[in-house]
């Protein structure tokens, strides 16, 4: 945008010399001028600040809040005429990068005493060579040279204007998009979502189904008895976790936790006797059943310590036509996408029966490719146009020797010196030259 000012050479009308031609470049000068610009960025950042600080404790002001500051028709518009800005700004600045090489050699051919002169004598594509090796590549322009170094940074700026231009219209494709939700049970499927936006269900194009849930823990703490076979002596307590064996009354016998189930209060038990499985053993806690012992002993949970959830487990399959078409895993930070449609699960839950039902979130973004690329295009265009500085020269001859020109790159002092310095270089490489 700072090189948004235009001249009348710049125009991007198709024609010249109309009596309607001033008045369109005023405006076109207007829209694409930084001034307008950082007018409407500053317009857009007390809308962020008070979108931002504006006091709420309440969700539905919350949502009210984002309603009023940033979905508003004089928002948009905002927006509107930022990205009209870099369109005018972005066409008007192609339209000069493009005419570079003429706009140069029209400043050569006005060259006539600047510059530093080099002290030798050496055709044109000697020139050409000796400016090669220092990183420069150019041709002749009426039987001057001119040449360019890094030129790709002459469209640092473009690359910047057209990813902001991406990411803008990947904001305006995500309106097409939607957010849905659905609460199942598992073992159900469903074809519908509820559209918040909409107030109303909407068809997925497929069916959704819940085959498993399981909320997984970090292991828990937990401490559990050992009694006898008729449930009447205990015999020894355990405190430990999951995943660890313990050694019980009887010789060479092991006990290892598998699970814990901290809503029903199941535990369950690897038996081991001399390091070999001899039994699965499972048991709720308040049921102390005889018939359930293993090697004459019977085990029953005591207490555990509150658990810390580690994930959300869902096991699902897609259906289309009624036949599975795609079986999946989602958990929290591991969604699935199917059809550009990204499920996501957000919660859990059991109902008095004790059936557990998943949440989930099922959202497309049509808009998000385009809104990543244009980052990674961002990020790009910004490398380039500051490390990458262009430079251009040109060599005019004067008499028996050429002249080196500095066009671009080789401002003030420094400049002259990095002129200068060029010309040194090019006068060592050519007395090299066999």
């Amino acid at each position: 945008m700072l090189e948004s000012r235009g001249s009348p050479d710049c125009s991007i009308l198709p024609w010249k010399h109309h009596w309607a031609e001033p008045m369109l470049n005023r405006l076109l000068d207007f829209f694409s001028s930084l001034r307008l610009a950082l007018v409407l960025l500053l317009g857009l950042a007390l809308v962020a600040v008070f979108g931002t600080i504006w006091p709420s404790r309440d969700t539905h002001l919350d949502v009210f809040r984002y309603e009023l500051f940033y979905q508003t028709p004089w928002f948009r518009l905002l927006l509107g005429l930022l990205a009209f800005n870099l369109i005018v700004c972005t066409l008007r600045l192609l339209m000069r990068r493009l005419r570079d090489r003429q706009r140069l050699g029209e400043q050569l051919c006005k060259e006539t005493d600047s510059g530093c002169r080099l002290p030798f004598e050496a055709e044109a594509g000697t020139l050409l060579d000796l400016l090669k090796r220092e990183g420069y590549r150019g041709g002749l322009v009426d039987g001057r040279i001119l040449a360019w170094r890094r030129r790709i940074g002459r469209y640092g700026v473009l690359i910047i204007h057209g990813s902001l231009l991406a990411i803008m219209g990947g904001a305006l494709l995500s309106g097409a998009g939607f957010v849905g939700t659905l609460n199942i049970y598992v073992g159900d499927s469903s074809s519908t979502v509820f559209d918040w936006d909409a107030g109303t269900d909407r068809p997925l194009g497929f069916a959704f189904r819940l085959d498993h849930f399981e909320p997984r823990f970090y292991p828990i703490d937990l401490r559990f008895a050992v009694m006898d076979a008729a449930g009447q002596k205990t015999l020894r307590e355990y405190t430990t976790r999951e995943g660890e064996r313990v050694d019980l009354p009887r010789a060479g016998w092991q006990a290892e936790v598998t699970h814990f189930d901290p809503f029903v209060q199941r535990l369950e038990l690897k038996i081991l006797e001399e390091g070999k499985v001899v039994a699965e053993y499972r048991v709720t806690a308040g049921v102390k059943d005889p018939d359930n012992q293993v090697g004459g002993m019977i085990f029953y949970p005591l207490a555990y310590r509150d658990p810390v959830l580690k994930q959300l487990h869902s096991e699902v399959s897609i259906l289309e036509g009624g036949r599975v078409v795609r079986q999946g895993v989602i958990e929290v930070n591991q969604p699935l996408v199917h059809r550009g449609i990204t499920i996501y699960q957000t919660a859990f839950d059991r109902d008095p029966s004790g059936r557990f039902y998943g949440g989930f979130q099922f959202s497309r973004d049509p808009g998000a490719p385009l809104v990543w690329a244009g980052c990674i295009v961002l990020m790009l265009g910004l490398f380039i146009n500051m490390l990458l500085r262009p430079r251009a020269v040109g060599l005019v001859r004067g008499g028996d020797n050429w002249r080196l020109v500095g066009l671009l790159g080789f401002r003030g002092e420094a400049g002259r010196e990095a002129l200068q310095q060029l010309a040194e270089k090019l006068r060592s490489a050519h007395d090299q030259t066999p």
